[in-house]
């Protein structure tokens, strides 16, 4: 074999080698592209804006990737339209990241987010189109067991209910079973609208040991055209409590069908912001504090005749 031949034959094995190498990495480009951008891309698993399809299966498959591998963010972007007919499990670790402009409607009626602990959700528009929503928008389970080192947060998001129903629930926090706990979650900026309850923080008996939703923070939060915006179920104190949880800077807009701003119970709970139009509502006192509410704040623009207030040591200006 001359050397011109042998030089073609190299040649020839380099390029194949070159195409074959550059054909695998096509075919499973994913995961390299994943890990070396940082983020997983729902559109990679089937997530198509505007078509009309379900695409919680594909936004699911995008999570369980980036768990799996540790790759922490999915995106799901543009000022696009998504739709979600089942729920999506946002896994430890994962953070889902929608652009401002982005929705996602919901069709059916089922929870739509649940947030396991070092969990995340930011921006985006979650829209409820179906009247027989009456589910949960965003939901928080006290089995995860949820507490100050943990990274969980809900940021810069806006949950509407366009049906015209008022049902379902925007924000949704549970502790009903034995040593469940809800603790030290930031929830910031957040816009609610057109449900039957705002925000839901609730703990309730269990045998055993206590469970409790107490020291979360919400700030900056906007509540309007609720039934009922704010609700707080629990004891004054264990072994079921709801209590140390902040409210800053507050926005309320009721309507005709608000019946109440805020049903507390526990204790050391603190609100603070403004309450807009309350010659809208039914009730002359929109605010109630529980018999099972104690040493709550509640600092807002309605002086105390607005305030039903069955507990003890509460405080109100």
């Amino acid at each position: 074999m001359n050397k011109k031949t042998v030089l073609m034959v190299v040649g020839l094995s380099f390029i194949t080698t070159v195409v074959v190498y550059l054909a695998m990495m096509y075919i499973f480009s994913g995961s390299a592209d994943h890990e070396r951008e940082g983020f997983v891309n729902a559109a990679d698993f089937g997530a198509v804006a505007g078509d009309e399809n379900d695409d919680a299966g594909a936004i699911q498959k995008a999570v369980d990737y980036s768990a799996e591998h540790n790759i922490g963010t999915v995106k799901v972007t543009g000022a696009e339209r998504y739709r979600v007919a089942d729920e999506v499990v946002v896994k430890q670790g994962v953070e889902i990241e929608f652009g401002r402009n982005t929705v996602v409607e919901v069709v059916g009626d089922f929870t739509v987010f649940t947030l396991e602990k070092n969990a995340s959700m930011i921006n985006g528009v979650i829209e409820i189109s179906d009247s027989s929503f009456r589910s949960n928008v965003i939901r928080l389970d006290g089995e995860e067991q949820f507490w100050s080192w943990e990274t969980t947060q809900v940021q810069g998001m806006t949950l509407i209910n366009t049906s015209g129903e008022n049902l379902g629930t925007g924000i949704q926090i549970t502790a009903d079973q034995t040593n469940e706990y809800v603790s030290f979650v930031d929830f910031d900026s957040i816009t609610i609208v057109g449900f039957n309850r705002g925000i839901h923080l609730t703990a309730t008996p269990s045998d055993g040991e206590p469970n409790f939703v107490n020291g979360n923070r919400f700030t900056d939060m906007t509540l309007e055209d609720c039934v009922e915006c704010i609700v707080m179920e629990g004891a004054v104190t264990v072994p079921n409590e709801v209590s140390g949880n902040q409210f800053t800077n507050m926005q309320i807009q009721p309507t005709e069908k608000t019946e109440s701003i805020m049903i507390v119970s526990g204790t050391n709970n603190y609100f603070q912001g403004m309450i807009w139009d309350v010659q809208l509502l039914s009730s002359n006192q929109p605010l109630t504090l529980t018999d099972q509410s104690s040493g709550n704040t509640i600092r807002t623009n309605l002086d105390a005749t607005y305030i039903l207030d069955d507990g003890t040591e509460n405080i109100y200006e």
